[in-house]
């Protein structure tokens, strides 16, 4: 259960990533919810052959672009 929401979180991170998603409102609200995620859920429950593989890029990505 855990990681369908992650998978969903992962395509929303591509959709912003990629700029389909471009509405500052909506991804200031994305933020947040991108690192709680990261933070509170993946990296408690991943894994570390997950964390560490390719899976969940744009995800990772996006995570890291905010936290910079």
């Amino acid at each position: 259960m855990v990681f369908s929401h992650i998978n969903s979180v992962n395509w929303l991170s591509f959709m912003v990533n990629e700029k389909v998603i471009s509405d500052k409102k909506m991804i200031q609200h994305i933020k947040l919810i991108i690192v709680r995620y990261y933070e509170d859920t993946f990296l408690k429950n991943a894994s570390v052959d997950e964390r560490d593989s390719k899976s969940y890029q744009e995800f990772k990505k996006l995570y890291q672009i905010i936290k910079k």
